[in-house]
This record gives structure tokens, sequence and C-alpha cells, in this order.
């Protein structure tokens, strides 16, 4: 039996770490907020949501990918599924960096954080798009 879709390694490896990326978030943001006695149920459903929400736009960009494969001349190279967790695996790193600092604030200072606080999101924007446009 044929498949229906072949998921490249950098598809699966985009896919994959979109949802590491999503799961770390949520540890992180879990932790920082016991660090802080703040945790709220509340935020913890609304943060919820918004991870099942990129989920599902990842699932519809994986729906893309199949559809294009199989429709004459909508065929996008899988470019769709990679772009999309690439945005959403850059997403994640930014907030996951907020609950550390949130965390623990003494890290707002250190060098490290110093490197992305340069960081210009037209660049990444652009990055992406450079990217996507020599995959497909």
């Amino acid at each position: 039996m044929e498949a229906i879709y072949t998921f490249t390694e950098p598809q699966i490896w985009a896919i994959v770490g979109a949802f590491l990326m999503m799961l770390f978030d949520m540890v992180t943001g879990i932790a920082q907020s016991l660090f802080n006695h703040n945790f709220k149920s509340s935020t913890m459903r609304q943060g919820l949501g918004h991870k099942a929400t990129l989920s599902l736009i990842i699932l519809l960009s994986i729906c893309i990918e199949i559809l294009g494969a199989h429709i004459a001349g909508l065929d996008f190279g899988g470019v769709t599924v990679y772009v999309v967790c690439i945005a959403i695996i850059g997403m994640e790193f930014a907030s996951i960096l907020e609950n550390i600092k949130r965390a623990y604030p003494e890290l707002a200072d250190a060098p490290i954080m110093k490197i992305f606080e340069h960081a210009d999101t037209d660049d990444i924007t652009k990055a992406i798009a450079d990217e996507a446009a020599k995959r497909g």
C-alpha cells in the first residue's frame, strides 16, 4: 500500500521541534508561576488553549501539504509545514526565555540574555522567507 504523503526529514524535525518547544514552554510557565506563587488555573487554561490552537495550525499546514501533493499545480514542496513550525519554534523560544527570566530575574542581566535583546523580528521573518524560498 502506497503512503498518502511522505514527510521529509526536515519536516519531521520541524514538527517534533515545534511540539517539544510547546511542551518546554508549558513546563517553564508552570515552574515560573509556582516559583512566583502566582499559579492560576485560568491562566493555565488560557495557555493550554493557545497550545491547542498552535497544534491545530500545525495540523492545518500538514493538511495543506497533503492536499497540495494530490491536487495538480498545488504542490507546496514541504514549505508550509516547515515555515509554520519554524515560526512556532521561534515564538515558543521567546516565551521560554520570558518564563525563565520571570522565574529567575537575576538572569535578565546575564550576557546570554543580551544576545536575544537585539533580535530583530524583521530579520527573523526574512530568514524564514529565504529558507522557504530555497526549499520550494
